[in-house]
């Protein structure tokens, strides 16, 4: 089977497994982006390609919901065996269902979380499209239909795997925290598929609809949208493998963002932030630049300075504006709002000039100490 890792720039929190809708493959969005939007919060998520469909190998015509579930099991032990052992499990669609039979599974004891976006109650609703070819699969032994210009095959043992698959039996015995995304105007898969998997499941469990999101979440950034709420939801009950480095007050610390070249992590003891060239330099312009951050730098301590030196005076607002005028000169505007005479302006416009950033640029003495 073929696959994609989505990786974080730090090293991961915690590993996911994504199965995508039926006959679809890795690559669609509500695999890809979401995939994507996990690793933005710091979850490496693999997204894998079922038998015969994608670049995995294989014929789909032989395989069966049953095997879906298998191949959700041997990917994550894949995943175990190589990198670390998943702890959240989505599924889109027909891989949702597929998913939630997995998570029942004493072989995905690793799993913390079960997300789903979309998924049908009865596996079998995903070939209610070709209800009018059923029974010609039934006489021939499959049936070949068309789906995104591709000739699909369906067996007769794939349509009688889906018939003996009952959710009423394994999902009651669902031991995970589960979160459902469902659509309310979705017209492949209704919401009350979402609402049916709510009533039979065990709690912790929770139901969030996405208004005017189609069942392939192709419309705008919906997929991202699903995907920070699945990471945020699910933040609580992961057992991170790493945490971000402990950094003291006066410190910050850097180290190369993973699958970048310039892309840099800076840790501070305010979190973390994002740093990378831009295009024009080589980079991938994947976050604010050495000059932009020293600007930045400027700008709020020149903030913070006028901020101070107006004690008991009427300023509402200030505002601070750095320019890299060229490669050894700054240029700075300030437009200072409020009740204010022309001394106090004054002051304010000289304040500026007085904070610790400013003196740092003017003396500014690097000491190399071996790590």
């Amino acid at each position: 089977m073929a696959g994609t890792i989505d990786y974080p720039d730090s090293p991961p929190i915690a590993y996911a497994v994504f199965a995508h809708c039926f006959t679809c493959s890795r690559h669609v969005p509500a695999a890809s982006r979401v995939c994507k939007t996990l690793a933005e919060h710091g979850i490496a998520a693999l997204r894998f390609d079922f038998p015969g469909l994608g670049q995995s190998e294989g014929d789909f015509g032989d395989t069966t919901f049953t095997t879906n579930v298998d191949d959700i099991v041997a990917a994550s032990r894949w995943l175990a065996d190589n990198h670390e052992a998943p702890q959240l499990l989505l599924g889109h669609s027909l891989g949702g269902a597929a998913a939630l039979k997995a998570a029942t599974l004493p072989e995905m004891a690793s799993i913390a979380a079960v997300a789903t976006l979309g998924a049908p109650f009865d596996p079998a609703h995903s070939v209610l499209h070709f209800a009018d070819r059923v029974h010609e699969a039934e006489k021939e032994g499959s049936v070949t239909v068309t789906l995104a210009g591709r000739d699909i095959n369906i067996s007769r043992e794939f349509l009688e795997d889906l018939a003996d698959n009952n959710p009423e039996a394994y999902l009651p015995t669902l031991r995970k925290p589960l979160m459902l995304i469902h659509s309310p105007v979705d017209q492949t898969v209704g919401v009350d598929n979402a609402q049916k998997i709510f009533r039979v499941t065990r709690f912790p469990k929770s139901l969030v609809t996405m208004d005017k999101v189609d069942h392939l979440f192709t419309r705008g950034d919906s997929a991202q949208q699903a995907g920070h709420t699945i990471a945020r939801w699910a933040r609580p009950y992961l057992r991170p493998s790493h945490e971000a480095p402990t950094v003291g007050t006066d410190e910050v610390r850097s180290h190369v963002a993973a699958g970048t070249k310039y892309g840099v992590v800076l840790n501070s003891r305010a979190g973390e932030l994002k740093a990378d060239l831009p295009k024009t330099s080589g980079g991938k312009g994947l976050g604010h630049s050495p000059v932009d951050l020293l600007m930045s730098a400027l700008a709020a301590a020149s903030t913070h300075a006028i901020r101070e030196a107006a004690t008991g005076m009427k300023l509402d607002d200030v505002e601070v504006t750095i320019i890299n005028a060229s490669r050894n000169v700054f240029e700075r505007k300030i437009a200072l709002y409020g009740d204010l005479s022309d001394a106090q302006r004054r002051r304010l416009i000289n304040a500026a000039r007085t904070s610790p950033v400013e003196a740092m640029l003017a003396g500014a003495k690097i000491m190399d100490i071996p790590a």
